[in-house]
Parts: structure tokens; sequence; C-alpha cells
């Protein structure tokens, strides 16, 4: 249950939002032969999947250093001068890590008006004091 889910803390809910979970059990599944007795789907609105993008942001930087696995993409055109494209993919991968563990904090949507250049109080919301 949601409870349960929140009390063991299996996922990381936003604090300034309703927690939302939808789980759908049936009997058997209509796509896939089972030998289970019961197939279900879970949808999670939860921030638990920036520790995913942490975690493959972390090894890349470990194989990004030791230029592991490069050759074959040195080979292409598209890389034959330079790897800026991986270099940019990790920021982007960065940025949105940044952006999960933001709206873990109650001040998100400052976070948020913060990054667009927005003053808080032209965003419509009140400073946190703290």
């Amino acid at each position: 249950s949601l409870q349960r889910i929140r009390e063991r803390k299996l996922a990381n809910f936003i604090p300034w939002g309703p927690a939302s979970i939808q789980v759908a059990l049936s009997r058997k599944s209509p796509y896939l032969p089972h030998t289970h007795r019961v197939s279900g789907l879970m949808l999670a609105n939860h921030t638990s999947i920036a520790n995913l993008f942490a975690r493959l942001a972390g090894q890349y930087d470990k194989l990004r250093k030791r230029e592991a696995f490069l050759e074959p993409f040195k080979r292409q055109p598209m890389f034959r001068e330079d790897l800026t494209e991986f270099d940019s993919a990790r920021e982007v991968c960065q940025q949105l890590i940044d952006e999960y563990r933001a709206a873990e904090k109650p001040e998100y949507i400052q976070w948020g008006a913060a990054q667009a250049g927005i003053p808080a109080a032209a965003a419509g919301v009140a400073p946190v004091l703290g």
C-alpha cells in the first residue's frame, strides 16, 4: 500500500504535492504467458529515478576517465574530431539529477524560478526562510 511504501521510505515522494501511485493487479496477463498467479503493473510518481541516473553517471565517469570502450565510437564520422556529444549528454544527465534532487525539497518552486532566472516574488511564491 502507499502508506507502507511511505513508512519504509521505499520511494522518495515530493513534499509539495500529493503522492501518486496506481496499481493494477490481474489474474492473468493478456500479453505474456506467465506461470505466476498474479500479474501487476505499478505507475508511481516519485523521484527515486534520480538514484538510477546518478549511478549511471558515476559509471560513465569511471569509463570516460579510463577512456574505455571509446575506440568503436572514434571510428564514426560524428566522433572523429572529439567526443563532445558524450560530454554534452553527461551534462544533461547531471541537470536531470539536480532537478530530481531539488524536487525532493519543499523549496522546489523557488529552485525552479531561480534556474529560469525569475525572482521568487515575480514567480508568485514567498521565499523560504530557514
